[in-house]
């Protein structure tokens, strides 16, 4: 019986210190868990913190438009000493301020080499190229062009006392052309050997100082450097040069940027602003 009741005792013991002991590891447990929840509110508020920092941080929306040109081309693009986009001044440049403007953007240019234009597309340097660029199949098969906003044609810049009256007379001539450009295509189609430059500047002083006999290129440039330079004339030939379109182009599949494009051109040549700024141009070079 003694046994029975020390046994009892001992079992009761147990139970109790069992019971005391797991309210002691409860309250701790607790206790813990109070202590961590600020913590993770911290580092909660940490997280959103510099989430929010992160979104501020990010850019806005690229409103800046990125033409790329040959400013060698006057008058629809060349150097100024004030240009309607810096420094850049002529037709397309007053067009393409328009287009960025239409847009809520900011015309902004890229001067370099015609020929490089098409690949600066590619490559994603350029949003789009303006330089007096006309329309050919092998240019559409590495671009996505725009509505035409220009119409023009080649002729042949010559000596005032030169015999050249017709395209045929340069067969046995030497052709000046600038490179990439139009003039360059034809002269080529006609079968003709030819000179290539760079700058339409440096082709002209060739004819200039009689190292060449012609220099094939677009109608409304011809009348800028004859003005420029005493001593020239145009001679035109229907029959030899077509007449060809100038358009924009952008990156291929660029469907997005193309539709703002072809929507303000569309626009301005409705409301007669592209025909008011071609004829601010030809006009300021012919009183030069």
């Amino acid at each position: 019986m003694r046994k029975s009741v020390k046994a009892v005792a001992l079992v009761l013991a147990t139970v109790m210190l069992t019971a005391c002991g797991s309210k002691a590891d409860t309250n701790q447990t607790n206790d813990t868990a109070v202590s961590a929840q600020p913590q993770k509110t911290e580092e909660r508020a940490t997280v959103e913190q510099s989430a929010s920092d992160a979104q501020e941080a990010v850019p806005e929306t690229n409103d800046t438009l990125t033409f790329g040109t040959n400013a060698e081309f006057p008058p629809f693009e060349y150097v100024a000493s004030s240009g309607v986009i810096d420094q850049y001044d002529g037709i397309d440049m007053a067009i393409a301020k328009n287009i960025a403007e239409a847009n809520g953007m900011t015309a902004a240019i890229e001067n370099m080499e015609f020929d490089s234009l098409l690949i600066a597309l590619q490559n994603g340097q350029i949003d789009a190229a303006i330089a007096g660029m006309t329309v050919t199949e092998d240019r559409k098969e590495e671009a996505d062009f725009s509505t035409t906003y220009y119409t023009a044609t080649q002729v042949m810049i010559v000596k005032e006392d030169s015999d050249i009256a017709s395209a045929a007379d340069m067969a046995d001539k030497k052709i000046c052309v600038i490179q990439g450009y139009t003039g360059e295509i034809c002269v080529k189609n006609l079968g003709y050997p030819y000179e290539a430059f760079k700058k339409g500047t440096d082709a002209i002083m060739e004819l200039v100082n009689g190292k060449c006999d012609v220099v094939v290129i677009d109608s409304a440039t011809a009348q800028k450097y004859v003005l420029d330079n005493q001593g020239l004339k145009i001679v035109e030939d229907a029959s030899a040069f077509e007449s060809e379109e100038y358009a924009i182009a952008v990156k291929k599949g660029n469907t997005e940027l193309l539709d703002k494009i072809n929507k303000a051109i569309e626009t301005m040549l409705a409301d007669g602003t592209v025909a008011e700024i071609s004829a601010q141009y030809i006009e300021t070079i012919s009183a030069e």
